[in-house]
This record gives C-alpha cells, structure tokens and sequence, in this order.
C-alpha cells in the first residue's frame, strides 16, 4: 500500500508536470490511487499560505501551524502560548498524530476499494464476453427452438449486480436444459460447449464474479465508515487553528514577525471562479479516457485540477486528484481505474485560482468500451 510520502509525490509529481498551449497531459500511472489522494490535494503553495481547501489540506496545515507554535514558544520564553482548555503544542501534536493515523486508515480503506473494484470490473468483463457467445451459439446451432427464444438481452457492461446475478443464473439454467433435456433438439449433440469453455467452467467463473460483487459491497461499506471517522476529526482541528491565529494576534503587537508569518486556515478573500464546460470520451485507439474542459476566463487562475471518483457515482468527500493541467492547457488523458470493458470513472474539473479559492464543474461519466 502507499504511504502518505508516497502518494503526495506521486500527486506532485502529476501537478507539477508542465505543457505549452494545445498539449494533453497524460497520466503515466495507472495504479489504484490511494485514501489519501482521495481527501482532495490542492495545487501546491507556499508557506504561509496553506489554507484549507479540502481533506488533503489538514495535515499540512496542522504542521505549518505545529512549526509556527514552536517558534512562538520560543519567542514567549517562559510563558509558552496555551489556548483554552489546556490546550497546549503537544495536544495539538497528539491530534495531528490521530487523524494522520485515521487518514492511513482511509488510505488503506480505499486502495482495497480501488483492488475490490478492479476485481469485478475484470471477471465481469470476461464473463460478458461468454454472455456473448452463449447467446450466438444457442441461435446460431438451435435457430427456431425454444433455447433460442429464451436466450436474454447482454447486460450492459458496466451494469450493476442485479443484472448479473439474473443473467447468470438464467444462462446456468438454460445450459442445463440444453445439456440435460431428452431427446435433444434435432441435429445437435449435448453437451453445449463454447470452444472448449463449458457449463462447470461458467459455473465457476459465475461464483467468481458473485463473490467479487459481495466483496465490493463489504469495501465500499468500510470504505464509507473509515472515511466517516475521519471526517468526525477535522471540525475539532480546525477550530483549534483558528483559536490559535487569533490567539497569537493579541499576544503580539502589530506588524510583529510571528503575525505577518500566521498560516493561513481559510482561502484568501475574493471571488469563487465560475466552472468550466467539461466532456469526456473513452478512446479505444489509445486505450485511455479523453478528458476535455473549457478554458478559464478569470485572471487569478492558477490551474485546473482533474479530479475523479471509482464507482457508482461522484462523491467530493471521496473525489481524487488525478492530475492538473496548467493555463492554456485543455486536456488530459488517463487510463486511471480502467481496467476492463465496463469499467467507469467519474470526472470533475477544478478551476483553481491564486487566491486558493475553486469551483468544480458537472461531473461526467466515462465508461470503457
């Protein structure tokens, strides 16, 4: 699994890859993106302006915050600076450590989504293909019978359990009759086999596909509830941060060092950006999803941060930021989270700005042929 370390460079190493006007960035990984990516990293800024934006902003956030506190201990001397409640640098400390803990939980939460997704969208992918050529078989050897009038529609391929769960079991069914009904249609000799690929062989990859199905639900269910525990710490957090500004603001006259080097919590003031036009395609030839947004007017804009969600729909608090194009460019490509015919991602695209404040545009949908 990735470490925190590992995923912020990893997202870095995204954002900060550059392209002159008209040019796509594409992608380079195409590794399951971890829990932490999925708690929104922001365009990178420099000290003391780290505001929080998003869940990826915390922690850094805190430790600008844990470094700011320590030099205004030393400036304080014997009287070191304690808020409310006793609230000290090491309580602060213990819970930055807390939710760094919590995020490796979400981290390690959401990599085995990512696994258990994969998982179906591959033995749900190869399995249709034998939907396919059940189907042609039975109407191409048995025109005009009764096996032929029940053969059902394909589901499609990035069709839900349900559909499966029936569709299999109607074809485990059907094979049967075919195999084991007496006498046989005319002309044809049971067992129906598919190029080597019989029913016990479907029956098998049938249990596969089913398991991988209960097993994405148990995911997706602790995937919400680690995420859930997460987020129940960053209220209390946040506010010490904002005590603490406020706090050193009366401990210090103006214009004193430690005032004009206070982290910043929230965006600057100013304007929210307005979103950009967003479309997107599966493109076969290159065997990535074609990402394409409008360009942005404003002049504060900074970048545009493409984020994406696996699964069944868009979620911001599980949204992972996948890449960042600069100004001027209009496209990327990624085969993130792809891996199979069926295979769906959903995608927003961020107009971030100087001022830290963004807006995300509609998200679409893409799935893989």
């Amino acid at each position: 699994m990735n470490t925190d370390t590992e995923t912020e460079k990893r997202h870095m190493a995204v954002a900060m890859s550059g392209g002159d006007d008209g040019d796509i960035i594409i992608n380079p990984n195409p590794r399951p993106l971890s829990g932490v990516a999925a708690a929104r990293h922001p365009t990178r800024r420099s000290v003391p302006y780290m505001p929080i934006n998003g869940p990826g902003d915390y922690l850094p956030t805190a430790d600008a915050i844990l470094a700011h506190w320590t030099l205004v201990n030393t400036a304080l001397g014997a009287t070191p600076l304690v808020l409310s409640g006793a609230y000290a640098l090491a309580t602060l400390q213990t819970d930055r450590t807390a939710l760094a803990t919590q995020i490796t939980a979400v981290t390690n939460a959401a990599n085995n989504l990512q696994a258990g997704i994969q998982d179906r969208d591959l033995k749900r992918a190869a399995i249709r293909e034998k939907i396919r050529q059940f189907g042609s078989t039975v109407k191409g050897l048995l025109p005009g019978s009764i096996y032929a009038a029940m053969v059902d529609p394909i589901p499609r391929k990035d069709g839900p359990s349900k559909a499966y769960f029936t569709a299999l079991d109607d074809i485990a069914g059907l094979w049967n009759r075919i195999n084991t009904d007496a006498p046989p249609p005319a002309g044809f000799t049971p067992p129906l086999i598919l190029s080597g690929y019989t029913r016990a062989n479907f029956v098998t990859d049938q249990t596969a596909l089913n398991t991988a199905f209960t097993a994405l639900a148990a995911l997706n269910a602790n995937n919400e509830f680690t995420r859930k525990q997460r987020d129940l710490l960053f209220a209390p957090i946040k506010a010490r941060l904002v005590q603490y500004r406020t706090t050193v603001t009366g401990r210090f006259p103006a214009g004193h060092p430690l005032i004009a080097s206070l982290p910043a919590i929230s965006p600057r003031r100013g304007h929210t950006p307005d979103a950009v036009s967003v479309s997107g395609m599966w493109d076969n030839a290159l065997l990535k999803a074609r990402i394409t947004h409008a360009a942005s007017a404003d002049p504060d804009l900074a970048s545009y941060s493409i984020r994406a969600c696996f699964g069944d729909t868009y979620r911001t608090n599980e949204e992972v930021v996948i890449g960042t194009n600069p100004p001027g460019t209009l496209a990327f490509l990624t085969d993130e989270g792809l891996v199979a015919s069926g295979s769906t991602i959903f995608i927003k695209v961020y107009v971030v700005l100087t001022t830290g404040n963004e807006k995300g545009s509609r998200a679409i949908k893409i799935v893989r042929a």
